[in-house]
C-alpha cells in the first residue's frame, strides 16, 4: 500500500532512564508502616445462601391416568379430541414450579391431547391466552380428580393417586387471612 502523505512525525519523548539510574547516591526510602498493618484480614463472609430447591413431587400412576381419558385443554381450533394421544400435560408456570428444564409437579397438570400438548408447549399464542387455556382445564381436572377420588367403583390405585395429588393441592392452598 502506497501512501499519498507521507505520515506526520509525532513528538515522541524519549524514555527517561530508571530511578536507580538517574541518582545512585540516593538511597531508598523504607515504606512507613501504618498502624494495624500487620493485623489478620477479616473473615469472608459467604453470600447468602438462596431458598433450595424442593424436591419434584412426581407420581407415576398419576401420569398413566391420562391414558385414554378425554382432552380437558379443549383449545379451539386445535383440539382433536383423540384419546388416543392424550398425555398429562404440565403447567408451564413459574408459580406451579416449573423454571427451566425442571417441570412443574405433577399435581400442576392436566389431560390433553397431542395437538393441544404441542399448542401449550411450542404454540404461537401469548404466554396470558396459554395460562388462561391452563388454568380453565386444571379446574376442569381437579373435578376429575374428585370424582375419581370418592368413587368406590375406581380401582384403588387410581383413588389413591387422585387423593395423593388433591392433597398436595389442598396443602399448597393461599391460606385467608
Amino acid at each position: 500500500m502506497n501512501r499519498s502523505v507521507p505520515l506526520k512525525r509525532t513528538g515522541f519523548r524519549p524514555r527517561s532512564p530508571r530511578r536507580e539510574q538517574r541518582d545512585p547516591d540516593r538511597v531508598r526510602a523504607m515504606p512507613t508502616v501504618t498502624p494495624g498493618a500487620f493485623r489478620a484480614p477479616l473473615p469472608v463472609v459467604a453470600a447468602p445462601a438462596t431458598a433450595p430447591k424442593s424436591a419434584a413431587q412426581r407420581n407415576a400412576h398419576l401420569r398413566d391416568m391420562a391414558r385414554g381419558m378425554p382432552c380437558l385443554l379443549r383449545v379451539p381450533g386445535i383440539c382433536t379430541q383423540d384419546r388416543a394421544t392424550v398425555v398429562c400435560c404440565h403447567s408451564n408456570l413459574s408459580i406451579h414450579g416449573k423454571a427451566g428444564a425442571r417441570k412443574a409437579d405433577d399435581h400442576y397438570s392436566v389431560w390433553g391431547c397431542a395437538a393441544c400438548h404441542q399448542w401449550l408447549d411450542r404454540g404461537p399464542a401469548s404466554r396470558a391466552q396459554k395460562a388462561a387455556a391452563f388454568m380453565a382445564a386444571h379446574l376442569a381436572q381437579v373435578l376429575e380428580w374428585r370424582a375419581i377420588a370418592f368413587d368406590s367403583r375406581s380401582q384403588a390405585r387410581d383413588r389413591a393417586a387422585a387423593e395423593w395429588a388433591l392433597e398436595r393441592l389442598n396443602a399448597n392452598a393461599v391460606q385467608p387471612i
